[in-house]
């Protein structure tokens, strides 16, 4: 059987020179697509981007306008998040409010399912990069000990240094392309479930909104109404004679 030692005799110093070079491109690949996975939630994971305010507002004033036609038109053409949430109830109008409920809930979870996963790279990447250094580690170790082989255990400080050095780096490396990826991650997550969850309760009541009156509904404020029309207007109070 051929023993590790021999194997690692025949390669040539070539061989672990492209491996260096090798980890040290994938390195360099995932810190310039953390970078880029930073920026782009940096810019997208706002709530100005995922449910701006005045969108919100201008929705609600169609609501209570019953401007249903309008509402229609104006969800079908706006990419906010609320906005394709209420246009895929809407949709379902003709098939009464908890069909409606139903495909609000489906729409704003799949949307959510997408903002979550632009972010999931960053983590990928996190946990990535610290495996990318230790492969890059053990490198460095077998290029140290492949100095010590060749000078027949008699190597030299300086001649370990190149080995050892290049451990180091990639362990150093990993971590640095790592630590800020996750960090990132963690902060925009947080900060996309709280945008998330806010305009999931807003959807939610502007919906309640669009949702028709039930027949008890209808005739509880029929009786209000014709009540307080038939109500007798008060009369004054008479004062006491002096």
């Amino acid at each position: 059987m051929v023993s590790g030692m021999s194997v690692l005799a025949a390669l040539p110093s070539w061989v672990f020179e492209f491996f260096d070079y090798f980890v040290l491109a994938l390195l360099f690949f995932a810190s310039i697509s953390g970078i880029a996975l930073a920026i782009d939630a940096m810019m997208k994971v706002r709530e100005v981007k995922i449910s701006p305010p005045e969108t919100t507002e201008h929705l609600r004033s169609l609501i209570s306008g019953r401007q249903f036609k309008e509402l229609m038109d104006f969800t079908a053409t706006d990419d906010t998040f609320i906005s394709k949430g209420l246009h895929a109830a809407i949709r379902k109008a003709h098939l009464k409010y908890p069909a409606m409920r139903e495909a609000l809930d489906g729409a704003l979870g799949e949307q959510s399912s997408n903002i979550f996963r632009r972010l999931e790279p960053m983590n990928v990447i996190g946990n990535i990069g610290p495996l990318l250094g230790l492969l890059g580690t053990v490198l460095g170790m077998i290029m140290a000990f492949y100095k010590l082989m060749e000078s027949g255990g008699n190597a030299k400080p300086a001649d370990l240094a190149g080995g050892i050095g290049t451990a180091l780096w990639h362990t150093f490396f990993g971590l640095f392309v790592a630590i800020p990826c996750l960090v990132v991650y963690g902060l925009y997550r947080t900060k996309a479930d709280k945008i998330l969850t806010k305009a999931t309760v807003t959807a939610e009541e502007l919906l309640e909104g669009l949702r028709p009156e039930s027949s008890e509904e209808k005739s509880a404020r029929k009786s209000s109404s014709s009540s307080s029309k038939s109500a007798p207007a008060p009369q004054p109070v008479p004062q006491p004679a002096e």
